[in-house]
């Protein structure tokens, strides 16, 4: 399975649900193919192994409906079938709001193909905070906004995954998501990719940035130093014939990133530290003066 772009996420979406689900009615096919459009979408944008076999994502439940033409209560009339299927699991998701619990929307786990593993939503999912509903509130951005606004346009023959997108991939504070917001960090950790290719009296600027982007994406400032000796001694390496580990790092640094997002670790410098340990480009760094 290769996680592609949102346009032809939603090609693959279809074939997934085509070979999944082939004994469904419509509706609950077209709910699963939503589900696995948006979370090939949530994969590709935190840098996932293509190997990824399921995919967890906050969403409230009135979006994903919007995003197949329905309403809400077709939603969850179709949702026990995939549950039973074990291919989706839906859980509210709750926080403070005026000082009262309130659910602010749904964290999604959707499995990409049917196995003996049990589909769940994992505990720290549900611990995490995916928005602040007080300024979503002032500001309209509300599921109930978002449908009021997109009603004249609902075609049930079609999916919008942007309707899902729109919480899927935003921060807490940055409802909804833009395509700045989306892809700037990942535009500039490409700078790892450029410090083998430029010329060498143009070298040392370019380790540089590179350890610039590193040190911002992983909130690692003060590691800048040593993320320039990382590089530099993978450039080393490179230039003896022993191997071209640039790929290797930006894909650690890219899991590493995501790991913070996600509330899954507290130093990005330690996780990247230990995970580099492991390597063997790694190994003789550390051996290194």
């Amino acid at each position: 399975m290769v996680l592609v772009e949102t346009d032809n996420a939603l090609q693959v979406a279809h074939e997934i649900a085509r070979r999944t689900t082939q004994t469904l009615s419509a509706g609950p096919r077209r709910l699963y193919t939503a589900l696995v459009g948006a979370g090939l979408e949530v994969a590709r944008e935190k840098q996932y192994s293509n190997k990824i076999t399921e995919v967890t994502f906050f969403a409230p439940a009135e979006s994903v409906a919007l995003s197949i033409g329905c309403h809400v209560s077709s939603l969850y009339r179709w949702l026990p079938t995939l549950t039973a299927l074990n291919l989706v699991h839906a859980v509210g998701h709750f926080c403070t709001h005026n000082g009262r619990v309130k659910q602010d929307g749904t964290v999604w786990t959707v499995k990409f193909r049917q196995s003996d593993k049990r589909v769940r939503v994992g505990f720290d999912w549900l611990k995490k905070s995916y928005r602040c509903l007080g300024s979503d509130i002032d500001a309209g951005n509300t599921a109930y906004a978002q449908i009021r606004e997109s009603k004249p346009t609902i075609e049930k023959a079609t999916i919008n995954l942007e309707y899902v997108l729109r919480w899927a991939l935003s921060k807490p504070g940055k409802n909804p998501f833009t395509n700045d917001s989306r892809f700037q960090k990942r535009v500039d950790l490409e700078a790892i990719f450029d410090v083998p290719v430029v010329s060498k009296q143009n070298r040392a600027e370019a380790v540089y940035n590179a350890a610039v982007a590193m040190s911002s994406a992983l909130q690692a400032q003060n590691s800048q130093r040593f993320f320039m000796a990382v590089l530099w001694h993978l450039t080393r390496l490179r230039d003896r014939g022993q191997g071209d580990y640039f790929g290797a790092l930006h894909m650690m640094v890219c899991r590493v990133r995501a790991d913070i997002d996600e509330g899954f670790c507290r130093s990005g410098f330690a996780l990247l530290f230990s995970r580099l340990k492991a390597t063997e480009f790694g190994l003789e760094l550390m051996r290194s003066p």
